[in-house]
């Protein structure tokens, strides 16, 4: 028995057993859904991890603080400026009162008593980190006769009338601090390299780091509802004009993402479903179908998402779009086969020997148009990207899975006494078209040609130029109050761009010091040469142990109890508070403690308090991991070409030194080449597979050779529309060449495998050409309802795909078929 016969009496004989079987499948599916499901909402996922930029920035967005930090801003009119400077400490002390926050930064740590007292406590342990030349001069501060002279030198200032002094006083009595400080200080830029207001005074910068346990997105989403909340009531007591409080960060982004996540599967799976049930039932007028084709569907989803969840563990983000994908393909096959069904029920065959005929004429097809659907998707593992491999994967499954669904349980929803409508407009239409094409196949190929020729010829036009979106603004979603935010900034503070990031991981303190005073060395000198803009690195904090103990040495050499009985003398000579002096009195009694060794060196971690605004500084250099560290250098100007990218690569590194470079603009330039690969040479590999698969199915060279240039000219409309719609290309909607490439060449194998077999050359193709034409509407739908998504990568690929297969339809009724008509193969002669 034929499988076709076998599928015919299964499904009409043995409902129960097919239903049990379905009901089965489903259950076990839904079983793994609900006790497995996991989704990655990591946006990394979706790029290429065997790139090394993409590593570091995996590593940087994981293991540092700063990934826990939201950065808010105030923004006011031009008018108001006086007002926001007034309303700044207000704001950062509601910020500091909210239980969801760790500290606040709103302004440099060293205007703040707080920030001082914090900066003293680690004195030590970075005085004791001076090279040991450097170290010889600071602690010679100490000896009775400098130690006069410089509270005398202070006196005489201040009695000048400066205000420096008393500053220098609080800071560091004893002249000890600043020299220990100095590198650390250098390297904090707050105010400098990173400005915390705007140059126009009406944009205002605080930063905040959360006390959220983890960074999964319903901790996210949780935060900031949280902190929305308060947004609505932070400018209460603001008595000027419209003031925004704005929010971004890793969480504001998270929580988007993840948002947005359900708006895109609403959005999307109901936008394929109805325009796919839209299109069936206009193609048929039958509801009972039309439920079979949605339940398969359906059940195709489950099973795909069950066995991706077994494969994966979790899912990420970007396959919610695989159930509209999946629909706008899937019900390819449940058109094609209910097209022959519904015709061969109308001829008078019986309900059992049409689903046979329906199975027998386009199973093989269906095979094939599953399988070269499946390469396609397939081919997303070649990307290395581990969100596009699931989507890959997990459709691949799914066609699979709906090619023998359709073939099999749809016919559950069929029935014997259920007919055809007796008036079909569109199988008339359909038919008329075919005995036209017949007859004159040169006049189609005269109007459609040209068509055709032309947009391929502005494809390969280097004029318009085709639109290449590498910036991070193409992975951000459409609608994002945290990219509004960020926007402000970046335009009210165009110095304030992304700088390259340098993570250097080391096995110990005293390598992790060697290499920073490499690095900062050599950045140095580039800095110097104009190579680079600025830099900033953690070589003032990543403290040498074997400089400390010989510094700790030298402690034992100087007389403290001296030291001590000076101050007390100058103090009083030179008419100051004791008081004032009391910090130094402290710092003396600890030194000296340290020198004896009945103290050890502090560690400077634990001296500053949690709350200190200094960790904003500490946090941006080292991870959780202290021998895990990062530096920042800041290019002349934001990068944006490869060439950019490649020479900062060139230059930045230092001989001996493990160092990962990257940054967001700097991976999304690095990813450059490996789009370009992705459309040139991976499109190419899918072009000989389905060249290799033609040859195989078609053993004709007329036949090949016109699909052939069937895909050239779609893929070739395809990028024209793109240009002259100024739709940009980014680093993943390139995906969509191959997907139309693996999807667009079932619409000729539908076609013209009927086309060789056929006996009535005018029935059997008007036959196929409906449902090919319906299946290319659905699947257009499915792909176009990705276009409201609010995910860009999805939304992208979704319009990419939906102009692919449109243009891919049009070639296969408008050339495929008159082109072979024109040829006339010998299958098909002396039937027309």
């Amino acid at each position: 028995m034929s499988y076709a016969n076998f599928i015919a009496r299964l499904v009409t004989e043995r409902r129960g057993l097919v239903w049990f079987g379905v009901v089965l499948i489903a259950a076990a599916s839904l079983f793994i859904l609900v006790t497995r499901m996991t989704l990655d909402s990591e946006v990394l996922n979706l790029l290429p991890g065997k790139f090394e930029s993409v590593q570091g920035l995996k590593v940087y967005n994981n293991d540092f603080a700063q990934t826990r930090e939201l950065t808010f801003a105030l923004v006011c009119q031009p008018n108001d400026v006086d007002r926001l400077e007034e309303f700044a400490p207000i704001f950062a002390e509601r910020l500091r009162a909210q239980p969801w926050t760790t500290r606040v930064l709103g302004g440099s740590p060293m205007e703040t008593p707080e920030g001082i007292r914090d900066l003293q406590s680690i004195a030590v342990p970075l005085l004791l980190n001076l090279e040991p030349p450097a170290f010889a001069e600071t602690v010679s501060i100490l000896q009775p006769a400098n130690l006069q002279t410089r509270l005398h030198r202070l006196h005489e200032e201040i009695d000048a009338g400066s205000p420096r002094p008393e500053f220098e006083l609080q800071l560091d009595p004893l002249g000890v601090i600043a020299p220990a400080l100095k590198p650390f200080a250098g390297n904090a830029a707050l105010q400098q390299g990173e400005p915390l207001a705007s140059p126009d005074g009406t944009l205002r910068i605080f930063l905040v780091v959360t006390n959220q346990a983890t960074l999964d997105a319903f901790a996210c989403q949780a935060l900031m509802e949280k902190v929305n909340s308060f947004r609505k009531t932070a400018g209460a007591g603001w008595d000027g004009g419209p003031l925004q409080v704005l929010v971004t960060g890793r969480s504001a982004y998270v929580a988007e993402i993840s948002l947005s996540m359900r708006h895109d599967i609403v959005v999307t799976l109901l936008g394929s479903i109805l325009l796919v049930s839209a299109v069936f039932f206009v193609g048929f007028r039958r509801w009972l179908p039309l439920l079979g084709m949605g339940f398969s569907l359906l059940l195709c989803c489950l099973v795909a998402l069950a066995v991706g969840l077994l494969i994966f563990h979790e899912l990420n983000m970007v396959t919610i779009g695989m159930c509209a994908i999946l629909i706008g393909l899937g019900v390819d096959f449940a058109i094609l086969i209910f097209g022959r069904y519904q015709q061969a029920r109308n001829e008078g065959t019986a309900h059992a020997p049409a689903i046979a005929e329906a199975i027998s004429k386009l199973g093989r097809a269906i095979f094939f148009g599953a399988l070269t659907t499946s390469v396609g998707f397939l081919a997303l593992l070649l990307g290395g990207a581990a969100g596009f491999t699931q989507l890959g994967v997990l459709i691949a499954i799914g066609i699979l899975v709906a090619g023998f669904l359709m073939t099999s349980v749809f016919f559950l929803f069929t029935r014997e006494r259920s007919l055809p409508p007796r008036h079909d407009w569109i199988l008339a239409l359909v038919r008329q078209y075919v005995r036209r094409m017949l007859r004159a196949p040169a006049l189609i190929l005269w109007i459609a040609l040209p068509i055709l020729l032309s947009l391929f010829a502005i494809a390969i036009s280097p004029r318009p130029p085709i639109i290449f979106d590498a910036s991070t603004k193409s992975m951000e979603p459409k609608k994002s109050d945290a990219g509004f935010a960020l926007n402000a900034i970046m335009t009210k503070m165009p110095t304030r761009w992304e700088p390259v990031i340098g993570i250097v991981r080391a096995p110990n303190e005293e390598q992790l010091h060697s290499d920073w005073q490499r690095v900062e060395a050599h950045w140095r000198d580039l800095q110097t040469a104009g190579a680079i803009k600025d830099f900033s690195t953690p070589a003032a904090l990543a403290l040498s142990p074997k400089l400390m103990e010989e510094n700790r040495a030298r402690l034992r050499t100087i007389d403290f109890a001296a030291a001590r009985q000076a101050l007390e003398t100058a103090i009083l000579q030179e008419g100051f508070s004791r008081a004032t002096f009391a910090t130094g009195f402290a710092l003396l009694e600890q030194l000296q403690a340290v020198g004896r060794g009945t103290q050890l060196i502090p560690d400077w971690r634990k001296q500053l308090p949690v709350s200190s605004s200094w960790w904003f500084l500490v946090d941006r250099y080292f991870a959780q991991d202290p021998l895990l560290t990062v530096g920042f250098a800041t290019s002349n100007q934001p990068v944006v070409t490869h060439e950019q990218k490649e020479k900062l690569r060139e230059i930045l590194p230092v001989a001996g030194v493990p160092m990962t470079l990257s940054g967001w603009s700097f991976t999304l330039t690095d990813l450059l080449p490996w789009s370009h690969h992705q459309l040139i040479l991976i499109s190419a590999l899918m072009a000989f597979f389905d060249a290799s698969l033609l040859a195989v199915l078609y053993r004709d060279l007329r036949l090949w050779l016109i699909q052939v240039a069937t895909l050239i000219l779609a893929v070739g409309a395809m990028i024209a529309t793109m240009k002259l719609g100024h739709i940009p290309l980014n680093l993943l909607n390139v995906l969509a060449f191959r997907l139309v490439l693996a999807i667009g060449v079932d619409y000729g194998i539908y076609v013209l495998l009927v086309w060789q077999k056929a006996r009535e050359v005018e029935h059997d193709v008007a036959g196929v050409l409906k449902p090919v034409a319906l299946a290319g509407l659905t699947a257009i739908a499915g792909f176009g309802s990705l276009g409201f998504a609010n995910n860009p990568t999805l939304s992208g690929l979704g319009i990419a795909c939906a102009i692919g297969l449109a243009w891919s339809l049009f070639a296969t009724i408008f050339f495929t078929l008159p082109a072979a008509a024109a040829v006339k193969p010998n299958s098909v002669q002396g039937t027309t």
